[in-house]
């Protein structure tokens, strides 16, 4: 409130003041500075127009891309579906189904492989890490040296790009306790 007080005071005496010579450079210099201040104004709201417009552009573009590489993995995972169709439907002889069979298998795990999707190697014997197995049992051992070890593998795990989207599903070795 006070400050409204003080500019109106200064209204005032600048309309009092006698010295036209002063009104007229402050006239002057109020009108420069409510130019500078609305060309400012305009120039923000264009960045900010053009920012918008940028971010949409953006957003537009990644949904295609993502909608392509749905679109590529589909149509290969559909090429896989119709030679499964085509597999059972050449002939009741079993050594052309196991063929067929071997074929389809092959081309998943080279489309899957292409993907970015591999095989975490595990093997019987390796220790238990927490980062790459799941134990899903634990059974008790008598040789210490099986101790925190992989006795059996139950899944495969697998990563894609690198980061672990399913765990290797192993069943671990427990000391026995003794009595």
């Amino acid at each position: 409130m006070n400050q409204i007080k003080s500019l109106l005071l200064k209204v005032i005496q600048f309309l009092e003041d006698t010295n036209t010579n002063n009104k007229v450079k402050i006239i002057k210099l109020m009108l420069k500075f409510n130019n500078y201040k609305r060309s400012n104004i305009n120039k923000i709201i264009g960045i900010i127009a053009e920012f918008e417009n940028y971010k949409k552009r953006i957003e537009k573009n990644q949904k295609i891309i993502r909608e392509n590489a749905n679109k590529n993995l589909l149509l290969e995972l559909l090429s896989l579906a119709e030679d499964f169709n085509r597999c059972f439907k050449k002939d009741k002889n079993m050594n052309i189904l196991n063929e067929g069979i071997k074929i389809i298998n092959r081309k998943l795990w080279n489309i899957l492989k292409k993907e970015g999707i591999k095989k975490i190697n595990s093997k019987k014997g390796d220790v238990f890490n927490t980062d790459i197995h799941e134990a899903v049992s634990i059974q008790t051992i008598k040789k210490p040296e099986l101790k925190g070890k992989i006795l059996h593998i139950i899944e495969s795990g697998y990563s894609f790009n690198k980061k672990i989207i399913k765990y290797t599903k192993v069943i671990v070795g427990k000391e026995e306790r003794k009595k």
